[in-house]
């Protein structure tokens, strides 16, 4: 992720970025090394908030949202993987998680669409939401234009139900005049 960034502040000026599914802010000094006017973190998950809140508690040009991003303002079940003795894999997700080795808790959690923020000239998103970025794309709505640089995670495989395959993700992207890098 970090290299996507470089490479899009070498093609165009970004002066500000948000950031969903933060988990526990891991890229906070890397984003303030780049002096972004403005940093905006999404992350529904209540413990991991709290980390990113103190980490940016002195940074005037950081702020946090406790909730999820997707395609409708609601409600909505995430799961959430319970760490193991040396496990931090930040697999969380609003999608139900396939059978695996990493056991998973869940809780009730706010959606909301990023077209209901009052945002203006944000010039890049980071997406990392396991398996949900084509819905929170999709809550883009006509916001979507406005961004210079999308950087959207996905997996060549499915860890998720339901999961966005790289091909869907793609071909909406193309639609929203974005190409893949």
């Amino acid at each position: 992720m970090k290299e996507l960034i470089l490479l899009a502040l070498q093609k165009s000026e970004v002066k500000s970025l948000v950031h969903i599914g933060g988990h526990i802010g891991q890229e906070i000094n890397f984003y303030q090394s780049l002096n972004f006017d403005k940093v905006i973190y999404f992350e529904p998950v209540k413990e991991f908030a709290d980390e990113i809140r103190d980490k940016i508690l002195h940074l005037a040009n950081f702020s946090l949202h406790q909730c999820a991003l997707g395609n409708e303002n609601s409600h909505k079940l995430i799961y959430i993987a319970n760490k193991g003795e040396n496990d931090d894999s930040g697999s969380t997700s609003l999608l139900e998680p396939r059978k695996s080795n990493i056991s998973f808790g869940k809780t009730t959690i706010e959606v909301k669409k990023y077209s209901s923020f009052n945002y203006l000239n944000i010039d890049m998103a980071v997406i990392d939401t396991q398996g949900y970025e084509l819905e929170v794309l999709k809550g883009f709505e006509n916001k979507i234009s406005t961004f210079k640089f999308l950087i959207v995670e996905f997996s060549n495989f499915e860890g998720y139900l339901n999961q966005t395959i790289q091909k869907d993700l793609n071909k909406f992207l193309i639609l929203n005049n974005f190409s893949l890098v």
